[in-house]
Formats: C-alpha cells, sequence, structure tokens
C-alpha cells in the first residue's frame, strides 16, 4: 500500500489516533494530497471563497508590507510556510519586479515534497528570475532556525515570512509554532500572516464551506490510505463558539478499524474521529495571541467584509 508517510509519520498518526482519535491534518498534504488540496484551492478562487478575499486583501497591503524596501536593498527572501501551490505568492513577485529587486530568492517549506514541487514549478512558469530554495520540513513539530539562519542572514537583505491561507488557525500547537519562528528572525524581519476573522454573521458560511466533498475527500484521503472506509454521509462539521474554531468530525455508522505500521486500531460505531481544527479568532483573540508570543503588529486590516485579515508583524525585545 502507497501511503507516503515516512515510518516516523506512521508511528505519529498512530499515536494520534490510538490516544486522541485525531487524524493530523498535516498528513493530507503528502504525496496525492497535493492534486486534492489544488482542487479544493482552484475552486475557491474561482468562487471568491477564502483563497480569493485573501489574495485581494494582500495584493491592498503590499506597499506598506514592503514599504522598507529601495535601491539599497539587494536580495529579498521570501520565506513561504505552507506554500500549498505558489499561486498565492503570484502578486508578491510581480509586486518585487516591478520595484526593481533582481535578487529574489523564494524559500517555500512545507512536510510534503508533492506541495515544494508544485509551488516551485508554478513560480518558475512565471517568474524565472527568481531563485527556489526549498526546505521539506514539519515546522510544526520541530525548530527550523537553523535551516532558516543559514540563508536568511546576508547584508543588504530582507526577509519575509508568510503564513498565509488560513494556517496558523490549523495549527495543533500555535503558540509553538510561532515561538519557533520567532527564534528564526532578527529584528528588522517580518511575518505576514493572513487569517479568517470570526463574527456571528459569517459562521454558517464558513461551515458550509467546510462541508463541500472536495474537503471531505481531502480530510479522510490518510484514512482511506491506510483502509478505512469513510462516507460523506458520517462527515459532521461543528462551530465552537467557545475556542471560536470550526471542527470537523468522522462520526462512524459502523464499527470499523484501521491498520498502520502492522498495527490495527478499533474504532466502536458512533465514536468521533477528529479530522480538522481551524481556528478563526476574533480581532482581538489574535492581537492577543500574537503580542503574548513575543510580536510587535506593524499592520493589522481586514477586508470590507470584516471576515479576513492581513498582519504584518516583527519581533519585540522581552519586557519584565
Amino acid at each position: 500500500m502507497d501511503t507516503d508517510l515516512t515510518k516516523t509519520q506512521e508511528l505519529e498518526l498512530l499515536s494520534s489516533l490510538e490516544s486522541r482519535a485525531e487524524s493530523p491534518l498535516k498528513f493530507g498534504y503528502i504525496g496525492d494530497g497535493y492534486d486534492n488540496w489544488v482542487r479544493i484551492a482552484e475552486k475557491s478562487r474561482e468562487n471568491h471563497d477564502l483563497e480569493y478575499e485573501e489574495d485581494m486583501l494582500k495584493k491592498e497591503s503590499l506597499p506598506f508590507i514592503f514599504r522598507e524596501i529601495n535601491e539599497n536593498i539587494k536580495t529579498v527572501n521570501i520565506i513561504d510556510f505552507g506554500c500549498g501551490d505558489g499561486v498565492p505568492m503570484f502578486p508578491i513577485f510581480d509586486y518585487l519586479e516591478r520595484k526593481g529587486i533582481s535578487g529574489i530568492n523564494y524559500i517555500p517549506v512545507d512536510i510534503s515534497q508533492a506541495m515544494l514541487d508544485g509551488a516551485i514549478n508554478n513560480i518558475k512558469g512565471r517568474f524565472p528570475s527568481v531563485n527556489m530554495m526549498p526546505i521539506l520540513f514539519d515546522f510544526e513539530k520541530g525548530e527550523i532556525i537553523e535551516k532558516i539562519l543559514q540563508i536568511s542572514r546576508n547584508e543588504n537583505t530582507h526577509n519575509y515570512f508568510f503564513l498565509l491561507g488560513n494556517t496558523i488557525g490549523n495549527f495543533d500547537n500555535t503558540e509553538k509554532v510561532l515561538s519557533n519562528l520567532k527564534m528564526s528572525m532578527f529584528s528588522d524581519d517580518y511575518l505576514i500572516v493572513g487569517n479568517q476573522i470570526s463574527n456571528l454573521i459569517n459562521t454558517s458560511k464558513i461551515i458550509k464551506y467546510y462541508q463541500e466533498k472536495e474537503k471531505f475527500d481531502f480530510f479522510v484521503r490518510i484514512l482511506k490510505n491506510y483502509g478505512m472506509e469513510c462516507y460523506l454521509e458520517e462527515y459532521v462539521v461543528k462551530w465552537n463558539e467557545n475556542k471560536k474554531q470550526i471542527e470537523g468530525f468522522l462520526v462512524l455508522d459502523d464499527d470499523k478499524e484501521i491498520t498502520i505500521a502492522g498495527r490495527t486500531l478499533r474504532f466502536e460505531k458512533n465514536e468521533e474521529i477528529l479530522l480538522f481544527i481551524s481556528k478563526k479568532y476574533v480581532e482581538e483573540s489574535i492581537v492577543e495571541m500574537l503580542n503574548k508570543a513575543g510580536f510587535r503588529i506593524d499592520l493589522f486590516t481586514t477586508n470590507k467584509k470584516k471576515n479576513n485579515c492581513i498582519i504584518s508583524i516583527s519581533p519585540s525585545r522581552y519586557k519584565s
């Protein structure tokens, strides 16, 4: 069975399912999960959903985000965490090239080699002069500081870290990820975050977005790859008002089993397997979280619907 996971990842999946009845979302991006994700992203752009709204807001924000770029800057590093297909970076490279920056390094970081390959191919096809420096890494688990610092600290270079596409809302431990990223940054580096914002008006629309069959196929792909039968009728999406997050579950309509790394796990009828959590935050909570992680907010802007935000932040010094 071709599952695309390493032995260590298999054991992590096994542990997560056995101890927490959770199927980590990040494993969905590995292997042919890239094709599933691309279909979701392309449909979202066509329907002017999440990716489209963020793209429009990002384009409006670029003059401020890159306000310090001038003729003295020789190189700009674009570090793209959870790179996807690279398409959200198109406006950024277009803007930098129009600013006359000749030394642009694209540093996509992802757990999935397929994602890295897809992003690199898309960027190369549109911006052939951009240098590619991919990093295959699970940045949710470990510290990426050494990998980033080796390529990010050069004279007359500016570094811009990107967490777009609601990526920050999908982490199991967001505070840990932010702490790891901060350790990879210097005082004049910037981290740009794109995320949905929760409000009572758009909650039902967000739930509908996650209920689509394409999303279900993506979320259960890794379970199916290991032999578990999963049906759309078992898929339940909930809004957790207390935690301001969307939660997706597979509520089993029968006893089921799955075999991973030679070990068989059994689940009973009506058990719930957590497929994903996507935090949406309110404006105050995301600001508080970023401040607590040690970042200074330089830009916080929302679209007119108040359901998407772009935030530019930089490391701040610790104060007692």
